[in-house]
């Protein structure tokens, strides 16, 4: 069973992680704040509910797939959280010395995350289980062999569910195999090994991308909506904090790495505001 640690906890949520390689971290959002994500992704998905229920399709995950331009409290209130953050670099920061640079006095390099994709998935009545899989594959991540304790820089992403309702097994809430980011690629999950990450409104699941997880199943007459943490124009963009629009990727990998114009993209950002 997923362990809950306070997301203001942050040692004890990293400590979890490693070890379980998943956390329900509570405290996360305020009742209030998942309220108004919910109301900012819900004219999409309603959209795209009708759009099917119109061609007689049957019942599938609904997704939301433009979140962190849609919805400012999720972008700029529930991503730019200190703690949050804190964890993210923990695991996914890349910190190098560059070869030929050692003895020109230039220090090391750092890369932070950015984000993949940003999302609102409604899991409707009748959708059934997704198939137990890790979401590293997408970056055809190898595990060759089994880790008895979890090592620096093994994972290359990290899944944030925040509850939009109170997910329980029979609304389909995510299932989780706990410490199943340790494992080679040759050993399956069973099914009983799967346990749902049943949340209140308010907390949410964090979990390497190298963790076997799935959507559940929904058996009841209600959605279950989670928010996951790009499609936008350059005018949504600019409306942006700068901490959001590094989070998305509009910046320079230093030394080299996304040079737009020949300069830092979010130079032509401020730039334009000034014009």
């Amino acid at each position: 069973m997923a362990r809950r640690v306070s997301l203001h906890d942050v040692k004890t949520a990293i400590r979890t992680i490693e070890e379980d390689g998943g956390v329900i971290l509570t405290g996360f959002s305020t009742v209030a704040d998942v309220e108004q994500v919910n109301k900012d992704a819900l004219p999409y998905i309603s959209a795209i509910k009708a759009n099917r229920a119109a061609q007689s399709l049957p019942p599938e995950t609904t997704r939301c797939t433009r979140l962190f331009g849609l919805s400012v409290t999720g972008r700029e209130t529930w991503l730019q959280q200190r703690p949050l953050l804190e964890i993210f670099y923990h695991f996914l920061r890349t910190i190098t010395k560059p070869y030929h640079w050692i003895d020109d006095g230039v220090g090391n390099l750092a890369t932070d995350p950015i984000l993949s994709a940003a999302s609102t998935l409604d899991i409707g009545p009748g959708v059934k289980a997704q198939g137990l899989h890790r979401d590293d594959f997408i970056w055809q991540k190898k595990h060759e062999t089994e880790q008895e304790r979890y090592l620096p820089d093994s994972d290359v992403g990290i899944g944030l569910l925040v509850a939009g309702v109170k997910t329980r097994a029979e609304n389909g809430a995510t299932l989780f195999v706990p410490r199943s980011h340790l494992w080679a690629d040759s050993r399956l999950p069973k099914a009983e090994e799967a346990e749902p990450v049943e949340m209140d409104v308010g907390e949410a699941f964090l979990f390497l991308a190298s963790a076997v997880h799935a959507g559940g199943t929904n058996t009841t007459k209600d959605s279950r909506t989670e928010n996951q943490h790009l499609w936008w124009t350059r005018e949504e963009v600019q409306q942006w904090s700068v901490a959001a629009q590094k989070q998305a990727g509009y910046l320079i990998d230093h030394p080299f790495l996304g040079y737009c114009n020949e300069t830092d993209p979010i130079k032509l950002f401020r730039a334009s505001d000034k014009t």
